[in-house]
């Protein structure tokens, strides 16, 4: 058994749970995108105030990055404490995505051979499996001809790429839902950036380049998973609404946990600076010294 089977297979079952419901497999797929993106939210929502918190303390960063500059081993020491002393992970940005990318490859997978990973006692599987009125076993469904049965969503092939398609329209629609994933993207971007205009150049121009290269990738996928992707973004740009609505930007924090007195920040040189300032830099504040 491959490593990835377990998720493969509660991949096909959530597609054929869905399908039971409403017999398409395109409306399976938004349902399962929803699925995935609502359990991922308190992830996303923590690698949000995580990296607000981050822009936050930038400063302090800075100020350690320039009293260590010649000495790697004691700025990584210096660094690991500051974080420690102001519960920050660095990491903790990366960890959506990290759980993201298995679940886009079993999507690939399941979507390219659904027949391999939905149950064969479920309407997906008998719809994908049927022919002249029998239903094959899995081997006969990967070997007949006709079969699988190709699923269809508004008149497009959701096995096959957008240059794969046969009819004008579909082949009109699979075009157009790659251009939907890029602008969606680029959206994605473009609003994140509105929020966060700290962002240096580099990574602007990889925010807008990244889209159009994602997109351009796009039209070698199934068409079923390109709808994943669109949907995925739609969800992400309400997503990070909702998120700027809650916890603010760092110019602006606006949850009780980066704005209350115990999110201050403790810098380097064991002062306290204020976190909850109004585009302003952040003001020191000197603890009391002790008398003699």
């Amino acid at each position: 058994m491959a490593i990835f089977d377990p998720i493969y297979n509660a991949i096909g079952w959530l597609l054929s749970s869905f399908y039971s419901v409403i017999p398409n497999l395109g409306i399976a797929i938004i349902l399962l995108t929803f699925t995935i993106m609502g359990l991922l939210y308190p992830l996303t929502a923590k690698q949000a105030r995580s990296m607000i918190r981050m822009q936050m303390v930038q400063p302090e960063i800075k100020r350690l990055q320039a009293k260590y500059k010649n000495d790697r081993a004691k700025l990584n020491e210096e660094m690991m404490k500051f974080y420690q002393e102001n519960k920050i992970n660095p990491l903790a940005g990366c960890l959506p995505l990290l759980i993201q990318m298995p679940i886009f490859f079993a999507l690939f997978n399941v979507l390219r051979n659904p027949y391999k990973y939905v149950p064969d006692t479920s309407k997906l599987y008998e719809a994908l499996c049927t022919k002249d009125g029998v239903t094959v076993g899995e081997k006969a469904c990967g070997e007949l001809a006709g079969l699988p049965v190709h699923q269809k969503f508004l008149g497009m092939d959701l096995s096959v790429s957008a240059p794969d398609q046969i009819t004008t329209w579909a082949t009109f629609l699979g075009f157009a839902l790659v251009i939907l994933v890029m602008f969606t993207g680029y959206m994605q971007s473009r609003q994140a950036q509105k929020r966060t205009p700290a962002i240096n150049k580099q990574m602007a121009l990889i925010t807008k380049v990244l889209p159009v290269f994602f997109g351009f990738i796009s039209l070698n996928f199934p068409s079923g998973l390109v709808l994943y992707f669109f949907v995925s973004n739609l969800w992400r740009l309400g997503q990070q609404e909702v998120i700027f609505r809650r916890f603010g930007t760092a110019n602006d924090p606006k949850h009780k946990s980066l704005t209350s007195p115990k999110g201050k920040v403790v810098d380097a040189e064991s002062r306290e600076v204020d976190v909850a300032v109004d585009d302003e830099e952040p003001k020191a504040i000197e603890s009391p010294r002790r008398s003699g």
